[in-house]
């Protein structure tokens, strides 16, 4: 049989070697769709008197020969003479524009600047452009802001690329669209009334587009999720926005290659559990009033009311046994700021609550006490220790068993952490002490929690 000539037998293949070529097909399908550039929607433009395509190509156009193409794509027959009020739909890569400056206004942690395949570390009052990735590392948080006002807020492990951010001259409309590839946004666009304003967000499975609202997107693998906190939002599986019902606010979808997900109400905020803004303790720690229907809660941390300079982050699941609760370790001392957001069980976030909360570290932590033997005579050294600002002295009591109120060694106005106490008879105590501390002119005390002692004989 000649090469390439099969003749006239049967070309069969096993069910496996169908199924290879089946997924190889898929992949394939799958690996064009990600490399095709998504398709920008035409400019629309309305002939004004005296208007010709040659003027304006040279006026708008980056090349001015590309008025052919407009005349192509339009019918027109003659580029010397437009009929005044007919409309033109021009490709908006032809066009000429202006760059929109974008700031990093905000970040915490490692924070990566992508240009061309490299990498830079990212610093607060860097300008950003249009191409350039920004990439937040695990326990790293970003924020830039546009000449506009509007904002972009990114938490850990996501990344974004600008895609365009551009001002068209023809019409003075901003184009600002954003492709995230995975992780988180949460994005404030301020309202723009000029007709043809762009502002999407593209996940590989959506587009979010909105002129002005609060929103938040979010993508992982084959699906992402977009939540509506004002105004509305456009929502489709794909890169054609323009004809999608819009999201209203209070509400989130869920979207796929197979659609866009029925809208589903948001969650309302969860409320601050007791004692959560006023943080003295070793650790910073929040209890949540529970939500019902949330699966989980996720708890963010700013230095401003406005979450533009965010530093940590938290997610406890719901139980049914208890109030949830997060902790976020140590952190200095100052004023900030929590909020907080309840997820349903399909991984939609909430309405957020937000509380300033005060972190102002006072602890008086005891140690056992150290018994040493002398002679005939026995020493006890009692020690605690203190943490945070302020100068203090200690109050020191001891009370026998036999009689709990009355103390048998009251000592105040100690200004080292010790005290030892020699020839104490045998038998069971409780000793305790409290802290006067005196910070900015106000002082305050810190009682210790009682401590158990046994002597023996």
């Amino acid at each position: 049989m000649r090469p390439g000539h099969y003749g006239r037998g049967r070309l069969t293949m096993s069910r496996a070697a169908t199924a290879r070529l089946a997924a190889l097909a898929l992949l394939g399908a799958a690996t064009a769709r990600a490399e095709t550039a998504p398709v920008d929607p035409p400019v629309a433009y309305m002939v004004k008197p005296g208007d010709t395509l040659i003027g304006l190509g040279r006026a708008y156009l980056n090349r001015p020969s590309d008025y052919r193409r407009v005349q192509k794509a339009n019918g027109v027959t003659e580029p010397r003479r437009l009929r005044p009020g007919s409309r033109l739909a021009i490709d908006p890569n032809l066009l000429k524009s202006t760059p929109i400056a974008a700031t990093l206004s905000a970040l915490t942690g490692p924070v990566q600047i992508e240009t061309n395949g490299q990498r830079i570390p990212g610093r607060v009052g860097m300008s950003l452009s249009e191409g350039q990735w920004i990439i937040t590392s695990p326990g790293a948080f970003a924020t830039f802001e546009l000449e506009d006002a509007s904002r972009v807020t990114l938490p850990s492990n996501t990344r974004v690329r600008i895609a365009k951010l551009r001002q068209t001259l023809l019409n003075n409309a901003p184009q600002r669209v954003f492709q995230l590839d995975q992780g988180k946004g949460t994005i404030s666009a301020t309202p723009t009334p000029t007709p043809g304003a762009r502002f999407e967000v593209r996940t590989p499975v959506s587009v979010s587009a909105v002129r002005g609202t609060e929103f938040r997107v979010a993508a992982a693998a084959d699906r992402a999720q977009t939540e509506v906190l004002k105004g509305a939002v456009g929502v489709a599986a794909g890169e054609t926005v323009s004809d999608a019902p819009p999201i209203a606010a209070g509400f989130g979808v869920s979207a796929s290659a197979n659609g866009v997900s029925a809208p589903v109400d948001l969650l309302p905020g969860p409320k601050l559990g007791a004692g959560g803004q006023t943080q003295s303790d070793a650790l910073v720690r929040f209890s949540l009033e529970p939500v019902k229907g949330a699966a989980s809660y996720r708890l963010l941390l700013a230095r401003d009311a406005g979450f533009v300079d965010i530093f940590a982050e938290a997610t406890t699941q719901a139980t049914s046994q208890e109030k949830p609760n997060a902790d976020f370790g140590q952190i200095a001392n100052g004023t900030y700021f929590v909020r907080l957001t309840a997820i349903d069980p399909g991984g939609l976030e909430g309405f957020p609550a937000d509380y300033s909360f005060d972190r102002d570290l006072d602890t008086l932590d005891a140690a056992s006490p150290n018994d040493t033997r002398q002679g005939k005579h026995r020493s006890f050294l009692f020690r605690w220790s203190s943490a945070g600002d302020g100068v203090r002295n200690y109050r020191f009591q001891m009370f026998a068993e036999a009689d709990p109120k009355t103390p048998i060694v009251d000592q105040p106005g100690l200004t080292e952490p010790r005290l030892t106490l020699t020839d104490l008879a045998p038998g069971a105590y409780t000793w305790r002490v409290s802290a006067l501390r005196f910070k900015d002119g106000v002082m305050t005390e810190k009682q210790g929690p009682p401590q158990q002692l046994q002597i023996g004989k």
